[in-house]
């Protein structure tokens, strides 16, 4: 009786690891049925072979051969992803694991509260990322330089001071009108525009006063032409890339973006769940707009080129392969992918309490660790993608405008010999009447 009980328990031991006595926990010894949605595995009618798809066909031959078992592959007949929840059933792959057709997906993906509620997975296997697909972007010459090189209070101090010093050199002039002669206003102006705008100038006058407010100006001007002249220089040589969004939230905030996405995928279910504002504006539209839903990502370059104000949501892994397929076909870049949105670790899926889910666990731990599934990840992945925004100048770096603060320094110089210019002024004034008055004519 004891030895029939300890053989019972024993027996249950091996089940709960998936052992069956030949020395590995990971040995099934089983046939499996594998659900998938990709190629070459699924043998799907026009869908093309891409990378996650090469992924799946490698891993499933090396958990084949390790944990010793036979499979046969499925394909959901109405979604072809991971599907969603809908009235407490669910379609794609995990459709076919909650109705029992399936024991497992060859498909991996990330675990959200729905999935992990009506499923089990296994450890994470593969790491992606989603990101958005822009239209590549146009490069141009920034002619706006020219009034953006400063900032607005910038601007108004030097037409305030350009103002104010002809306004006080006009005024020199009509006070000392008997020493350097009358100066005639328009002369004046054109003299301060010649010069303002490096066209040059010359304007005689004896006056003292009147060169020192001259040399505080010119000198002012000096610094602010310079400051100016690099600035535009560095815009007008520097191509500027006009991106059609720089973020999720610059898509959310303009209405006009229409995010395409896989029907039912992960990244959807992503969006779907998710308490961010951004992500719940993208999943607004596509229950308002159907058609952003695609059956696959196989045309989805085309797409977002060739259609005004489009992007795509998705897997970092397959856009990579689109993006690098098409480049090799137009020898040139269409669509590039802007920084990643998040990171994801995704595996496999299995029957809600399966026996089978600690075997696959237990050898997927083992091939993390052994470095296995990160060569098949490297192996079908994209290491230097083409067209890459890495490549191009983001808004990040473009020059922004001088501030005030920047150049200060020359309105200091300016007002500094302005205020030293009055102090002459003044002194001149006194000295003159002091004069007259010492020269009067005293009649007795």
């Amino acid at each position: 009786m004891k030895g029939s009980i300890m053989s019972l328990i024993l027996r249950l031991l091996q089940i709960i690891l998936g052992a069956d006595g030949g020395g590995k926990y990971s040995n099934i010894n089983k046939h499996l049925r594998v659900a998938t949605f990709y190629n070459p595995l699924g043998d799907i009618d026009n869908i093309t072979v891409n990378n996650k798809g090469l992924m799946e066909n490698e891993i499933l031959e090396t958990l084949a051969n390790n944990m010793n078992f036979t499979y046969e592959i499925l394909v959901p007949n109405d979604t072809l992803q991971f599907g969603l929840p809908r009235n407490e059933s669910w379609s794609g792959v995990l459709g076919l694991l909650d109705r029992k057709e399936a024991d497992v997906t060859i498909s991996f993906g990330p675990v959200s509260y729905p999935k992990f509620l009506s499923f089990d997975a296994t450890v994470g296997m593969i790491t992606d990322n989603i990101v958005i697909m822009i239209p590549y972007p146009e490069q141009g010459i920034d002619a706006s330089g020219l009034i953006s090189n400063f900032c607005p209070v910038t601007w108004i101090c030097i037409a305030v001071s350009t103002l104010i010093v002809t306004l006080v050199l006009w005024l020199i002039g009509w006070f000392q009108q008997e020493k350097d002669g009358k100066i005639d206003k328009g002369l004046l102006i054109l003299y301060i525009l010649a010069v303002t705008f490096s066209q040059g100038g010359y304007m005689i006058q004896k006056s003292t006063i009147f060169r020192m407010v001259q040399s505080a100006w010119l000198l002012a001007l000096l610094v602010l032409a310079y400051a100016y002249s690099g600035s535009l220089i560095s815009k007008l040589t520097a191509p500027k890339n006009r991106f059609l969004i720089n973020s999720i939230e610059d898509a959310a905030s303009n209405n006009n973006i229409m995010p395409f996405v896989v029907k039912e995928s992960s990244a959807q279910e992503e969006f779907l769940l998710s308490p961010v504002p951004a992500f719940q504006e993208m999943a607004r539209r596509w229950q308002e707009h159907p058609e952003l839903l695609l059956r696959d990502s196989n045309t989805i370059v085309d797409l977002v080129s060739n259609k005004t104000n489009h992007i795509f949501i998705g897997s970092d892994v397959n856009a990579r392969g689109n993006i690098e397929q098409d480049h090799r076909v137009h020898k040139r870049c269409r669509v590039t992918l802007i920084p990643k949105l998040l990171s994801r670790s995704n595996g496999l899926f299995l029957q809600k309490n399966s026996l089978l889910t600690s075997s696959f666990n237990a050898e997927n731990l083992r091939l993390l660790q052994a470095g296995i599934l990160r060569q098949i990840a490297v192996r079908h992945s994209s290491l230097s993608p083409a067209c890459s925004v890495d490549l191009l100048s983001t808004p990040s770096i473009v020059p922004v405008p001088l501030r005030f603060n920047q150049l200060n320094a020359a309105f200091y110089v300016l007002a500094g010999g302005g205020c030293l210019s009055l102090v002459v002024f003044l002194i001149e004034i006194f000295f003159y009447y002091w004069k007259a008055f010492q020269s009067r004519v005293i009649v007795i």
